[in-house]
Parts: C-alpha cells; sequence; structure tokens
C-alpha cells in the first residue's frame, strides 16, 4: 500500500514539472490550476517588482532584488511552511535562497511561517537576489506538520522570468528631487514633473516651507520679528542664491512597492556668519546714524536689522556654500504618486526644511 502511495506522489510530481506554467502565462486560469499539484501548494504569483532593501549588501550590476507576492492554497496535508522552504532555481540547479526583509500592511506584507490545513491560504511577499534578464524555476516544498512517511508533500514549481517585471526603484529618487527643486528651492522648471510624481499638494508645501524658514530667521538669525512682505523676500533671496550655488545629491537608501527611504545631502548657503555681520553692521550705525548718542538702544538695533535686510542679497553671495549632513526623508506610495511624509515626527525632514532656510546647526 505504502508503495502504491509513493508511486503515485512520484507521478503527480513529474506531472506537475512538466505541465506548470510560469508567470506571463497566456492564461491566468491555466495557470492557477497547471500549479496546483493535488498533495502540494497551490501557488500564484500575484505580482513582481524589484525593490531595494534597507541595509542589504549591494549587488553586480546586473543583479537586483526581486519582491514576489505569492498566493498559497494547501492542497494536501496539514503543513508547516516556512520561507526557507521557497527557493529559486536556476537552469544549473543552483538554488538560491530568499532573504529576510520586514514588510507590513495591507499591500506589503512579507511572508515567514505559517502552519496551514488542507485548503487554507496564506498570502505574502518573498524576496530574492536575482540576476536581470534571466529565468528560474521558484520551488515551495513545505514539510508535513506530522512527520511521516506517507505524507510527503509534492513539491510545487513555476516558471519565473526576471524580464518580465518592472523595475521602478529609481522613481521615489525623482520625485524626492521633484519635490526639493519645486518647493524648497522653487524652480519654475520643476512644476510640471512635480504634479506628475508627488501627492503633496504644492502650495501647502510651500507655505509650510516659508513657516519654517520664516521661524528660523526670526529666532534663531535675527532674533527678533520680520515685518510679512520683508521676510517673504529674504526667503526668496535664500532660495535664489541656493539655486545659483548650492547643489543636491540623493541616493536611495530603501524602496518596496509601498515605501521608500531617500538619503538628501545638499550644498547650500549657510548663515552661520550672519552675526558677525550684524555685529559690522552695528558698528556701522553707531559711527553714522549714532554719531551723537542721541539714539535709544531700540532704535540702534531696529536700523541695524533694517539695514541687514536692504543688504541681504549682498551679505548671501559673500556667504560661502557648505556641505550639510545627509538626511533620510521617507515617502509613502499613494496610487501612482509618491508622498512625502511630512509629519512632525519626522525629525530629519523638519531639519531639512531649515537646512534650506539656511540654519547653521
Amino acid at each position: 500500500m505504502k508503495r502504491n502511495k509513493r508511486m503515485l506522489t512520484v507521478a503527480l510530481s513529474l506531472a506537475a514539472v512538466f505541465t506548470l506554467a510560469g508567470c506571463g502565462s497566456n492564461s491566468k486560469s491555466s495557470a492557477k490550476k497547471e500549479a496546483a499539484p493535488s498533495n502540494g501548494d497551490a501557488v500564484t504569483i500575484k505580482k513582481g517588482e524589484y525593490i531595494i532593501p534597507e541595509d542589504k549588501k549591494t549587488l553586480n550590476e546586473d543583479e537586483a532584488y526581486l519582491a514576489l507576492k505569492l498566493h498559497i492554497k494547501n492542497n494536501g496535508p496539514k503543513q508547516n511552511l516556512m520561507s526557507d522552504d521557497i527557493k529559486l532555481k536556476d537552469k544549473d540547479g543552483d538554488k538560491i535562497k530568499s532573504i529576510d526583509v520586514y514588510g507590513s500592511g495591507d499591500e506589503f506584507s512579507t511572508m515567514n511561517t505559517a502552519k496551514l490545513d488542507k485548503n487554507e491560504v496564506v498570502n505574502g511577499y518573498v524576496v530574492f537576489p536575482v540576476s536581470k534578464d534571466k529565468k528560474y524555476t521558484l520551488e515551495v516544498s513545505p514539510m508535513a506538520a506530522d512527520v511521516e512517511e506517507d505524507d510527503d508533500i509534492t513539491t510545487t514549481k513555476v516558471k519565473v522570468d526576471t524580464s518580465k517585471y518592472k523595475n521602478h526603484t529609481q522613481d521615489a529618487q525623482k520625485a524626492m528631487a521633484s519635490y526639493v527643486d519645486s518647493v524648497l528651492l522653487d524652480k519654475k522648471e520643476g512644476n510640471v514633473s512635480y504634479d506628475k510624481l508627488i501627492a503633496n499638494k504644492m502650495e501647502d508645501e510651500k507655505i509650510e516651507y516659508r513657516k519654517v524658514a520664516r521661524d528660523f530667521l526670526e529666532t534663531d538669525a535675527f532674533n527678533d520679528t520680520i515685518k510679512d512682505e520683508a521676510s517673504l523676500k529674504m526667503i526668496e533671496q535664500i532660495q535664489d542664491v541656493n539655486r545659483k550655488k548650492g547643489s543636491v545629491k540623493y541616493s536611495i537608501k530603501s524602496v518596496t512597492p509601498t515605501t521608500a527611504e531617500v538619503t538628501v545631502t545638499p550644498t547650500l548657503v549657510k548663515l552661520s556668519e550672519l552675526s558677525s555681520d550684524i555685529s559690522d553692521v552695528h558698528q556701522q550705525v553707531e559711527d553714522s546714524q549714532n554719531a551723537d548718542g542721541d539714539m535709544s538702544y531700540d532704535d540702534i538695533e531696529r536700523a541695524v536689522k533694517e539695514t541687514v535686510a536692504e543688504k541681504f542679497p549682498e551679505v548671501l553671495n559673500e556667504m560661502p556654500v557648505r556641505e550639510d549632513d545627509s538626511r533620510n526623508i521617507k515617502l509613502i506610495k499613494d496610487g501612482k504618486k509618491w508622498k512625502v511624509d511630512t509629519s512632525e515626527s519626522d525629525y530629519d525632514f523638519e531639519s531639512l526644511q531649515k537646512a534650506f532656510a539656511g540654519s547653521f546647526y
């Protein structure tokens, strides 16, 4: 009896090898049927996308990390399915293990360990380092929960062609650059790409940036209130100098189908020397306008601030630009666009806004 069961299992395994359809089959119903051995798991690749996991080793130029979203239904005995039971195999027989990537949520949740009774289903992403434009076989080989010789579970095999999956890993970086250009640098030519790439409302973002910049100027740079028109003009002058003399470097820290983290390293004008310029102007006012000593302290301070504001473009042009600290900015996928995470709890984003205002910390 046991021999007959073993022969049946082998026959089913051979049938699965020769009939399973891979990703990109002409018929979805056919792919589901052929990837469903009666004593194993029915495996469907729902979608796939290239990602950049955080803190993972750098791959060769022709390699990348491919995230496959799997739908697995247990057609056989009760089983323990682990991530190590899901592998890719190339034409030479070499097997590739999945890597550990944390993901949670409706759109990007990674598959770890699952205990499946018959007809139970599990969904999740599995991530592999692969060679682009290469063909593999996805093999799912779970272990039976009750270890008995008669309960060997058939290995399910599905063809995977990595050339069929898109690589959108640089889209988040493009979106971040568009945000910086349009909002923080006020580059008019960046507005068109902004609407295509960014979900944040541009005018709202510009208003928030101006609030942060004004607060910095009043609290740290001048230590005094600045009139609306004057503050707006000074912020525009800072942006103008940064457009002409500054630069920004970008790199991807991580990308999944739903989130991204982009490292932004700006080189900008810093107002760290503004205090010394104010001291110089203070002396000039004392020498020219208050030679007879009739001006009060408040009058002198007001005259100094007005003079510095009037000469602000000259002061900015004389200041050197400096490379600032790198900041990791988070983005969240919103439909086909990216939304920059501007929440108050994100210190890096607030710090980036201040840097583009001239913050000298």
